[in-house]
């Protein structure tokens, strides 16, 4: 378990959003055929990678506002990790050298290839983002150790609002990585 100062962490997570949103402008100049080249017939596009993203944050967004609205204010300095946090966020972080631990996304996690224009799933991604940056500024006054948020494969498993919003970053540069290869592949 790890041991975060709250304000640390929020800080770190609105620099690490800002830099996603920046690495995902070069996206938007291109093509709508770029954005939906798939390098092999079982990759995924950079429109579907996007999408993807989309789905995950509609979940957790609507999850994460829904408890932290009616959570009371805190004044807690500090946030402890729990262990499960820290292991999905282990396994979703990409490793330094730029490799992730492989992982296959559940089908309802996963974009229809044929749904929505490529260029409206970025800027949705981008609108998102904005509401993430939003939530993290908010939640500044929030106890994100006792707030739990069910995880979006099941809703058995809780984690901490504060393990969650590790996960979704992370999970967003992930993601990013695997976009920015395939834009390298592209024909």
């Amino acid at each position: 378990m790890a041991v975060f100062s709250k304000l640390s962490l929020i800080t770190e997570l609105l620099d690490r959003i800002e830099l996603t949103k920046a690495s995902t402008q070069p996206f938007l100049r291109l093509r709508d055929d770029q954005l939906n080249f798939k390098p092999a017939p079982d990759k995924w596009s950079i429109k579907q990678i996007f999408g993807h993203l989309n789905i995950t944050h509609d979940i957790y967004i609507r999850r994460i506002l829904t408890r932290i609205t009616l959570a009371p204010d805190v004044g807690q300095e500090q946030f402890n990790s729990g262990w499960l946090g820290d292991w999905i966020y282990d396994r979703i972080m990409p490793r330094a050298d730029g490799s992730v631990f492989k992982l296959k996304a559940p089908k309802s996690h996963c974009m229809d290839e044929d749904e929505q224009d490529a260029n409206e799933v970025l800027e949705r991604f981008l609108q998102q983002c904005d509401a993430f940056d939003d939530i993290l500024r908010h939640v500044a006054t929030k106890d994100l150790q006792r707030i739990k948020i069910p995880f979006s494969f099941t809703r058995l498993v809780q984690l901490r609002l504060g393990d969650n919003l590790r996960y979704l970053v992370a999970h967003n540069e992930r993601h990013l990585l695997q976009a920015h290869r395939v834009m390298t592949m592209l024909p």
